[in-house]
Parts: structure tokens; C-alpha cells; sequence
């Protein structure tokens, strides 16, 4: 399951063609520099990037905006973004860990490990559940969390972002490229 969604992830990106970037620039600096640009409250601070666990070359990149805000972009070495979500809150409101059945361990935490935790709760997010295809730790040291890659029954995918404590802070549909400015997003 996990090669199924990792390679229509591949095709997706495959099928488009380039943004001009420029050359010479590493894979996440072409994507923090689309990331940065898309972002309507300008000036902004990309405070971090990492592979995002898809194994196809995005990358996952955390800005803040003029107004201090936290947005979380997943983008590939071409420029082309294919998320881009306002973190604000536990999207579950509390309720993740009663959601999916978390114990807690004697040490205040729970039993089970944060990325168990962060994967489950991101496929207990769809009303049908999910297929996890693939985790990672998201590389954001101000709350650390996991990229979760999900195929929902329909060979959907989403992009969630979760913690060990089983909070969603970011839950989007991977599909085509996001088109910004006066056209409606695709994905």
C-alpha cells in the first residue's frame, strides 16, 4: 500500500511541468522561496525545512508571517506547492486522545511512541479511517510533531501534521499543485 501511494505521489509530480527556479539552489531552498512567496501576509520567515517523508523530493517548510502566524507548505524541488495550511489549533480540539483509545503511562505522557500516536490519530481523522503510508518527524523544534502521509478507501491523499499527544494541528489533500492569485486552488 505504502509503494501505491508513494508512487501516485511520484506521477503527480512527474505530469507537471517546471516553475523556473534557479539553478544552483538546494531542493528546500527552491521550496521555501515558493512557500515564501504564496504567503499573503508578507514580510515572512521560513524558520525551518525537512524532507517531508513522501520519498519523492518535497520538502515540508514552516513560515511565519507579518502577523507572527505559523503556516506549514509542502513543496517540491520545481516550486510547485501542493499544501499550504494556517496552524493554528488542535484541529480535534482535545478530543484526540479519547478519539483513539490513548492510555496514560505512569510518566504523564502515554503508553504508546509519539509517532505511533501522530500516525494513528492522523488516520482516525478521516470518518472511514486511513492507510498511513508514510511518517517523519515534521523538524519543528517549537512543538515537534510528524508529517503523516494518509491514503484515504478512495486512493485519496493528505498531508497531516500531528503530535505524540495526539493533537492535528494541519489536515490537507495532496493532489495537483495549488494555483494562487485569481485562480481556485486544484487540489
Amino acid at each position: 500500500m505504502l509503494g501505491a501511494g508513494l508512487a501516485a505521489l511520484s506521477l503527480t509530480a512527474v505530469a507537471l511541468v517546471p516553475a523556473t527556479a534557479k539553478t544552483g539552489e538546494s531542493n528546500h531552498d527552491k521550496a521555501i522561496q515558493a512557500c515564501s512567496t504564496v504567503n499573503p501576509a508578507q514580510p515572512v520567515e521560513a524558520i525551518g525545512a525537512v524532507d517531508d517523508g513522501s520519498g519523492i523530493g518535497f520538502s515540508l517548510v514552516w513560515i511565519t508571517d507579518s502577523e507572527d502566524r505559523l503556516w506549514m507548505c509542502d513543496a517540491d524541488s520545481e516550486g510547485f506547492v501542493y499544501s499550504y495550511s494556517l496552524v493554528n489549533d488542535d484541529l480535534l480540539e482535545g478530543a484526540g486522545p479519547e478519539l483513539i483509545g490513548l492510555k496514560p503511562a505512569s510518566n504523564g505522557g502515554y503508553e504508546d511512541q509519539p509517532q505511533t500516536v501522530a500516525e494513528t490519530i492522523c488516520a482516525a481523522y478521516l470518518t472511514e479511517g486511513g492507510t498511513v503510508l508514510s511518517s517523519r518527524p515534521d523538524g519543528l523544534s517549537e512543538d515537534p510533531g510528524y508529517a503523516v502521509f494518509v491514503e484515504d478507501k478512495g486512493g485519496a491523499l493528505y498531508l497531516c501534521n500531528a503530535t505524540g499527544d495526539a493533537m492535528v494541528w494541519a489536515f490537507e489533500p495532496i493532489g495537483d499543485p495549488l494555483t494562487f492569485g485569481k485562480t481556485e486552488a486544484v487540489s
